[in-house]
């Protein structure tokens, strides 16, 4: 059997105030004869907090250029018994999908510290992400950087916020991704908005609005917007959003701000 193992690609940073990855791990392969499996972490996340997950493709794309459909979604134990499965209607084109875990088991528990990994079927093959979840307050020491890719499609992790986040702060490690996912309805006029982004924050291209049910046919049903940066270099500021009809002059109907820190 002939394997090719492919080079790496910067997918996520961390460091001490930041989602931490203490083991620079990553590898990717492929080979004639199986679909590929692409493995990185150590990322660790502290009980309360939230992740999502997307694939991204390289540009211009070197190979695998053709449709990818995301097949599931779903969190295992070191045994490899499931914790949690996405319940959304699988397959999703994978320009239409971000996977979301909030550290919890099927019943909505949080789950204890410990190892799991993040396995993402799709049509191309499968990412593995794995990842420590630690007690509040017990992230180590340390930054590292783990990258892997195939064929310039890879899996980038972020540090999730969403709505029940308001007025919170937010620490990450130079170099890691952040997503902010807040609920809307855009058959109403309405769309939230970045009205304040600090320098330090990059923003980051992708999908900026899914149904909440990931079913294009329930129109008028509403959805979630997408916002996503990265933490170019260290600082502090605030991040807010307003939920707004552009063509009014009035106050927005809603508000969302963080206070991001970058160490």
């Amino acid at each position: 059997m002939r394997t090719a193992v492919l080079g790496a690609l910067f997918l996520l940073g961390s460091s001490l105030l930041g989602i931490s990855q203490v083991s620079g791990s990553a590898s990717s392969a492929i080979s004639s004869e199986r679909p590929f499996q692409v493995c990185i972490g150590t990322f660790v996340f502290e009980q309360g907090e939230k992740l999502a997950v997307e694939l991204v493709r390289r540009e211009p794309c070197p190979c695998l250029c053709g449709p990818i459909s995301i097949l599931g979604f779903r969190v295992v134990d070191p045994d490899g018994d499931p914790v949690y499965v996405d319940s959304v209607a699988y397959p999703v084109p994978m320009d239409k999908w971000v996977g979301e875990w909030c550290l919890v088991d099927g019943s909505g528990n949080m789950v204890p510290p410990g190892d799991y990994t993040l396995r993402i079927d799709s049509s191309a093959g499968e990412f593995r992400v794995m990842v420590q979840v630690v007690a509040p307050g017990a992230r180590p020491l340390g930054k590292s950087f783990a990258q892997a890719s195939v064929c310039g499609l890879g899996v980038r992790v972020y540090r999730l916020i969403t709505e029940e986040d308001e007025g919170g702060i937010v620490a990450l490690g130079e170099g890691a991704y952040l997503m902010v996912a807040l609920p809307g309805n855009p058959t109403t006029g309405y769309s939230w908005a970045a009205e304040t982004v600090p320098d330090f924050l990059e923003p980051v291209a992708g999908v900026g609005y899914l149904p909440e049910a990931r079913d294009p046919a329930l129109v008028g049903g509403g959805g979630i917007f997408f916002f996503r940066f990265r933490a170019k270099e260290a600082g502090s500021g605030t991040l807010s959003f307003a939920y707004k009809r552009a063509w009014e002059t009035a106050p927005p109907a809603k508000t969302f701000t963080i206070t991001v820190e970058v160490g």
